[in-house]
């Protein structure tokens, strides 16, 4: 679960897939939930006693796209945050971005988690600056410093139209994107993630969903 005191935090909810358990779908994936935790000192991993639905996501459990992009998001938090190391600022874009998912046409819906995941890289101290493209077939992104240069100089390789749709997430625009640039991103977000954290940030969810 992440929360908004606690941050990322795992919890044990007993008796959850029991006919008569008290959290009936509060629990179910993508979930917007109001909760009590019984918090063990010195544990990782802590009691659910209570869980109630705050925000209702119907359409999102009823659609591959949206749920795929729900978890594209929901992973990248996972491998990105430290336990219990609460951040405002992802809590709150976590939750605007699965609230535009509920809303936005399902063909855009990974726009919105490449959005998001490049909103949490901006929050975390690596985001990308809006540099605009060079001209040519494919611009060349800087690891280290998110710069786009011209193909042939050093950088993570991008096709122009790729690295188009990063701009149109970078300013918050929504695009329909083809799975095959799906692709080009997913292992450009996963190598520039992981070069910044200093650990392999996989996007387990896209490979799963496919």
């Amino acid at each position: 679960m992440y929360s908004r005191d606690l941050g990322k935090v795992s919890v044990v909810a007993k008796g959850a897939r029991t006919l008569k358990s008290s959290f009936g779908a509060a629990l179910e994936p993508l979930g917007y939930i109001r909760c009590t935790i019984y918090h063990g000192r010195n544990k990782d991993l802590h009691t659910l006693s209570a869980a109630e639905t705050l925000v209702t996501r119907r359409r999102l459990g009823g659609s591959l796209d949206l749920l795929r992009a729900g978890l594209l998001m929901c992973d990248t938090l996972v491998r990105t945050q430290a336990l219990e190391q609460p951040d405002k600022n992802v809590f709150e874009l976590l939750a605007r971005s699965l609230e535009q998912l509920e809303v936005v046409d399902e063909p855009s819906a990974y726009s919105i988690s490449l959005s998001m995941r490049l909103s949490l890289a901006e929050i975390m101290g690596f985001g990308l600056p809006s540099s605009p493209a060079p001209e040519g077939a494919a611009v060349r992104v800087g690891i280290s410093d998110g710069v786009a240069r011209r193909d042939g100089e050093e950088g993570l390789r991008l096709s122009h139209t790729v690295y188009t749709q990063v701009l149109t997430a970078l300013n918050g625009g929504t695009s329909v994107i083809s799975e095959q640039e799906q692709m080009e991103l997913e292992g450009f977000v996963s190598l520039y993630f992981s070069h910044h954290l200093d650990k392999r940030i996989t996007s387990n969810a896209f490979n799963a969903l496919r």
